[in-house]
């Protein structure tokens, strides 16, 4: 047996996404795909759970795509990709937040999508409970509703989320044990 025989590993995702973004960086817009169809639908549901509306969820996770396109050629390594994702994302949602304050709109129902094998009764009580946890997580601190939200519904490990919102991973789980403990008491409080 030789020490010279090099040992192939299987390509990891975070090995993708730094290849992919070393092409997005060169111009390449099929690499810039590549990213998007792999990581949009944890961003949506991130972004959406955090605005309560879908449209604008969308809306927003094309802004962050936008941003990815933009920022790829000063993209370094360091790091994770997932974790420079998601801050992008908590950017452009504290500036559609700040943006929201200046310029309140009406408050509309919030768009949720129908289970074709329920019942009406059964989609109306899911929607009274999901408006009731939207709700309730807008009432969190955007530091406290991001790192439950990355810890419930993205691909993100805790390191990951811990670099993604800036603390310590320590301090990540301090944060998610307050938004649970003020989640629920809302949740208590206006249950009806």
């Amino acid at each position: 047996m030789t020490t010279d025989s090099v040992r192939e590993y299987p390509e990891t995702e975070r090995d993708a996404d730094d290849r992919s973004m070393a092409s997005v960086a060169a111009g390449d817009g099929d690499a810039l795909r590549e990213i998007f169809d792999r990581w949009r639908l944890p961003m949506l549901n991130f972004l959406y759970r955090s605005l309560g509306n879908f449209a604008d969820a969308e809306d927003l996770t094309l802004e962050v795509f936008t941003e990815v396109w933009r920022s790829a050629p000063r993209y370094r390594c360091e790091g994770t990709f997932s974790a420079w994702l998601f801050a992008i994302a908590r950017g452009k949602l504290a500036h559609e937040w700040r943006r929201r304050r200046r310029k309140p709109v009406s408050a509309a129902p919030v768009e949720l999508m129908d289970v074709a094998d329920q019942g009406a009764e059964d989609r109306a009580m899911e929607r009274e409970s999901e408006e009731l946890v939207l709700q309730g997580l807008r009432t969190l601190p955007e530091i406290q509703r991001s790192a439950l939200l990355l810890s419930v519904q993205s691909p993100l490990n805790s390191e990951e989320i811990a670099e993604a919102l800036g603390v310590r991973p320590s301090n990540l789980y301090v944060l998610i044990h307050r938004a649970r403990g003020r989640l629920k008491k809302f949740l208590k409080e206006n249950h009806e």
